[in-house]
């Protein structure tokens, strides 16, 4: 593969977040494309009918790049992203990223997670998701509250995830599709896919992760590679994190094939997220 004959798809799926979708745009609009990268943005919309179809010019203006637009009726995370590794694959795309519609990316983003992949021949590498409450909303006390907190998180993990880097432990560290880019070569030999009985319960893109380690593919983290999540004040509560870290365990228990023990509920009043 030829370094001015690079192509790369920048994965979306999207679902009813017209604005959100909007906004992703706008910060891919301000990237830094590395040189001799062509983009293209492949986005994949999870609905019973197209709702995004009749803006498609007017997204197309927001970005200089080209962007292809799919329709997936299958509701479920899995199928959307499944589609858009199909747009990949035929499009013949050396590279594809994922991030989520509700999210932008730094300017330097694409730079980072390219450069992370690219100059260290790896085959699929994850980057840091920060987290920010959505421009102009008034937050709360209890919003405050769970902001710091959850910065605090990050903060932590961040420094554990950067003492990884270079040894064994780097490539324990799950790819999640809220920031993450693909080798598509790799995809094509190991015939790694979505894994769509994830449905229901979550989990396809940790499952994605384990296959392309399971096949020997090799895995890394790029910390400068910054996706930015935005939150809007009705997550920032205390009632949202419970039921989004009991959603987890419950999840976690079923693909397992486990029950909850008393003891695993119980420590659920202390770890309500996990990032």
């Amino acid at each position: 593969m030829q370094a001015d004959h690079v192509r790369l798809g920048l994965g979306v799926i999207t679902h009813r977040r017209p604005d959100g979708l909007v906004r992703l745009l706008k910060s891919f609009a301000g990237l830094t494309v590395p040189e001799g990268v062509t983009c293209t943005v492949l986005i994949a919309e999870n609905d019973d009918v197209p709702t995004v179809a009749g803006q498609l010019e007017a997204l197309r203006a927001l970005v200089p790049f080209d962007v292809h637009l799919t329709l997936e009726t299958e509701r479920g995370i899995p199928f959307a992203r499944t589609r858009v590794l199909d747009m990949a694959i035929a499009g013949k795309f050396d590279f594809l990223t994922f991030v989520d519609d509700d999210q932008i990316v730094e300017q330097d983003w694409l730079g980072n997670i390219y450069a992370t992949i690219a100059g260290r021949q790896l085959d699929l590498v994850g980057g840091p998701r920060p987290l920010i409450p959505e421009p102009g909303a008034a937050l709360s006390k209890q919003n405050r509250i769970i902001l710091q907190y959850i910065k605090e998180a990050h903060a932590s993990m961040r420094c554990k995830k950067a003492a990884w880097l270079g040894s064994e432990k780097e490539s324990k560290i799950p790819i999640y599709t809220h920031n993450w880019i693909l080798r598509m070569s790799t995809q094509a030999r190991l015939g790694v896919r979505i894994a769509e009985r994830f449905r229901y319960t979550g989990g396809s893109d940790t499952q994605f992760y384990k296959d392309v380690s399971k096949g020997g593919g090799l895995t890394g983290w790029s910390p400068d590679a910054r996706s930015i999540e935005v939150w809007p004040p009705e997550r920032l509560t205390f009632l949202y994190l419970y039921k989004r870290r009991r959603d987890q365990m419950t999840m976690n228990y079923v693909r397992a094939g486990r029950r909850p023990r008393l003891k695993s509920v119980l420590l659920l009043c202390n770890r309500l997220i996990v990032f």
